[in-house]
């Protein structure tokens, strides 16, 4: 398993800033009515002007999508907004100051909308699927988990995937094949393949994969100089430049494409040989993976591409400001449609590649006003059939991180663009006024996805749970303010329904936690949970049966937070999240039982804990497991008080909360941590200069740099390695490292321990149930466990 890592500062002393809100103000308030459509929000004037009057019409046309009807137009309005607020130092005048985390910005214009199309009006959609969750599927072995997911019908990729007859799962960036017999058991590891073969440019991460039959899509992460395909490295032509952390900017410009570049890639693999899976085709889209969900035999993945390099240049200093910014606007003016669009390359197994943009000009669509550069994009993809280049993508010119599906609707929350400013009063604008454009997609079986209509909210979202349709209305939960700011926010909950293309307000129910956020949601058909926090855990019970007149039935003050809610039974919701002392300060993983069988009075039934311990369910839904028919939920666990990094199970009903037992995969002969058959340096060995960068992982007790031949295998055991190739040291690093004996030397590794402890790299991280077998998987390794006893029947080294 490789850890997500900036190898652009790999070897660039780190500091970690922790910021934390307080406030002596924790209490919070029930409302006790409804407010109807209501806008009256004052967000400020672009410009940096006066702050402006709002209301409903102004707020639609801020956000709503306009087409492009031609590249011509597109070109029009990039140049524009472009030339528009580049400067000196790039797009938003990139000039950072640490001490503040912020970035300074040029001002603020409002779209050209000339250059624009307006689309169509949209009928009224059909209703869409209550949210609920998979609890299991009729297969080869009876019956069989699935990935819990937020919306039953709408499944969502996970790094392990089960028909009931084999297993399919990623690790260390490899995928491997697991045979399961009739009975539920691991009957054998199969065969594998690396997913990084022939990758020796950057490195994926966050690999993610959905089964379709005898076809495995893996989806990941790469970054780096080079776009992956099997056997073929690609390099950008362009060498990257080092990153510059509180030194003057160089004068010459950045190359357009290079250092730190993001790739999603698409990896199609046949696993209809067990013994021999093999990668078919392989399809690179620019830009960051955001998500996807599959529906039926379509798959959409979102990603999210920020503007290229422009060529720009950049100052020697503050007299050639005014030079530099008026040079690096002709340079936005003269760009063409290939600078914009995001493109894609395709490797089919057949030696055949292709490559274009992931989108034409005329499925870009951009808010009335101005919401940023980066290219949010809607890719659609048959399951069904061999992977192949992209059709029927639909774009936005907006910033987006949230991604919510029903059975027939895709919602993507973008991000108002506001400028971050040093100027208290600035800020306190933004954070009182900032709001979340909801964009609306009609999601056709046999096509892409279709823009439906617009809408926007006051506040920010948690999460893709903070979002809800439920027979044609769309609910969705927002804290007010800025997600960096939560002082004086207060949380709501708004309804909307489609009129044409707006997506309108039709209700609102606020006032949740004062002074606190949202941390988690969970809608069930017309009731929502609500749990806000910042020193004690405010868990509500919304009544949206009539959304226009929505209403809290109750509330209920406990210790600690609910960071994830799930639905048990109609009567019983789940709480996975942390405990937590008078003063808000987390103590340890908790698991709540709410009664919620009369909503005015919700209670907590029992509580488990665990003091100093953290699951991955508190923030990946995924890692939680809920069988309903022994009332079991499995959570991954790790505890640094007894040093266990395994599962916990549950039994949990009506009377209570009850440990049934952990899941371990330690077996007792684990190595210590760090045994490598590479050498390890030592403190004092390198030059001084190279050593004063790079001390820090030789002299940390959870870290070590080797160096490694080309026969060694390298890594180290309990540990996680990043591989540096000696030429890649001083180019991409900017070390200078030509005093040190690289004789025989093919790569350094930096390799570090998260855990802490011998046996932390087999902790769970995900739960299967399959027959009456829990099926559990660690990084390096697969097991079986009897469900009623919890002994171990199988277990494989992967």
């Amino acid at each position: 398993m490789t850890r997500t890592t900036d190898l652009a500062v790999l070897f660039a002393a780190t500091a970690l800033v922790a910021a934390s809100c307080s406030s002596d103000q924790s209490d919070t308030s029930v409302p006790r009515s409804t407010e109807s459509v209501g806008a009256d929000s004052t967000p400020p004037d672009p410009t940096g002007g006066p702050v402006r009057a709002d209301d409903d019409s102004t707020r639609f046309s801020r956000v709503r999508l306009q087409q492009f009807d031609q590249c011509d137009a597109f070109l029009d309005h990039v140049h524009t907004q472009g030339a528009e607020r580049v400067g000196a130092y790039g797009f938003d005048d990139q000039r950072y100051w640490f001490d503040d985390m912020i970035v300074r910005n040029t001002e603020m214009m409002p779209m050209d909308d000339s250059a624009m199309e307006e689309s169509d009006d949209m009928s009224a959609p059909a209703p869409a699927q209550t949210d609920s969750v998979t609890t299991g599927f009729e297969g080869g072995s009876d019956v069989f988990s699935g990935t819990n997911v937020q919306v039953e019908g709408v499944d969502e990729p996970d790094i392990v995937k089960t028909d009931g007859e084999r297993v399919v799962a990623v690790t260390d960036s490899r995928l491997v094949y697991i045979d399961i017999d009739e009975n539920g058991r691991a009957a054998e590891r199969r065969g594998s393949v690396s997913l990084n073969s022939g990758n020796d440019n950057g490195f994926m991460y966050g690999q993610e994969l959905v089964l379709a039959g005898d076809r495995v899509f893996v989806i990941a992460q790469h970054e780096g100089l080079a776009e992956f395909s099997p056997g073929d490295v690609v390099v950008d032509s362009n060498d990257a430049e080092s990153s510059f952390v509180g030194e003057s900017l160089p004068t010459e410009p950045f190359p357009s494409s290079g250092f730190g570049s993001q790739r999603t890639v698409i990896i199609e693999i046949d696993i209809s040989d067990p013994d021999a899976p093999r990668i078919d085709n392989t399809l690179n889209l620019e830009g960051r993976y955001v998500s996807a969900r599959v529906i039926g035999d379509t798959a959409r993945v979102v990603v999210s591409t920020p503007p290229r390099e422009l060529g720009f240049v950049y100052p020697s200093g503050a007299d050639s400001e005014e030079r530099a910014t008026e040079t690096n606007r002709e340079l936005v003016r003269e760009t063409t449609v290939e600078d914009w669009l995001p493109d894609y390359t395709f490797t089919g197994s057949d030696g055949t590649s292709g490559q274009g943009h992931i989108v034409d000009c005329d499925n870009v669509r951009a808010p009335g006003e101005f919401a940023g550069f980066d290219m949010l994009s809607v890719v659609t993809l048959s399951t069904d059939e061999s992977l192949s280049a992209p059709v029927d993508t639909t774009s936005v010119m907006a910033t987006g991180e949230t991604v919510y599906a029903s059975g027939d609707r895709l919602y993507v929350a973008t991000n108002e663009w506001s400028p971050p400013t040093t100027d208290e009063q600035d800020r306190g604008v933004w954070e009182d006024s900032y709001q979340t454009g909801i964009h609306r997609f009609s999601l056709p079986a046999d096509a892409g996805a279709v823009y439906e209509a617009s809408g926007v909210v006051d506040g920010h979202l948690l999460n893709q749970f903070s979002m809800h349709d439920q027979a044609g209305t769309f609910f969705v939960a927002t804290t007010t303010g800025t997600p960096w700011s939560s002082e004086s926010s207060v949380s709501q909950i708004v309804s909307m329904r489609p009129n044409g293309d707006r997506l309108e307000q039709v209700g609102q129910v606020g006032g949740l936690g004062q002074g606190e956020q949202i941390f988690s949601v969970r809608y069930v058909a017309d009731t929502a949970y609500v749990v806000t926090f910042r020193r004690t855990d405010p868990f509500y019970v919304v009544d949206l049966s009539s959304p226009t007149d929505m209403v809290v039935r109750g509330e209920l003050k406990i210790p600690g937070v609910s960071t994830y809610l799930h639905p048990i039974s109609d009567s019983l919701v789940l709480g996975v999240g942390q405990d937590a002392d008078q003063n808000g300060f987390q103590t340890g993983s908790k698991v709540s039982l709410f009664d919620v069988s009369d909503p005015a009075d919700p209670r907590e039934l029992d509580v488990w804990t665990m003091p100093d311990s953290g699951s991955d369910a508190e923030f990946d839904h995924r890692a939680f497991l809920w069988w309903d028919a022994t009332s079991t939920a499995v959570l991954p666990l790790v505890s640094w008080n007894d040093q266990f990094a395994g599962a916990v199970v549950l039994n949990v009903t009506a009377d209570g909360i009850e440990e049934q037992g952990r899941v371990s995969h330690v077996t007792g002969d684990e190595q210590p941590v760090g045994l490598t058959d590479c050498r390890l340096v030592t403190s004092g060995e390198l030059p001084a200069d190279v050593e004063a960068e790079v001390g820090f992982i030789i002299t940390d007790p959870n870290s070590q740099l080797q160096v490694c031949g080309a026969g060694d295998v390298g890594g180290a055991t309990g540990m996680y390695c990043d591989p540096i190739p000696v030429d890649d040291v001083e180019r991409n690093y900017g070390i200078d490292i030509s005093g040190v004996d690289t004789a025989g030397v093919d790569r350094f590794e930096w390799c570090w321990q998260d855990g802490g402890f011998v046996g932390y790299e087999q902790r769970v991280i995900r739960s299967l149930v399959i027959a009456d077998q829990l099926l559990t998987l660690s990084p390096v390794s697969f097991q079986a466990n009897a469900l009623a006893t919890l002994d171990r029947t199988m277990r494989i080294d992967l």
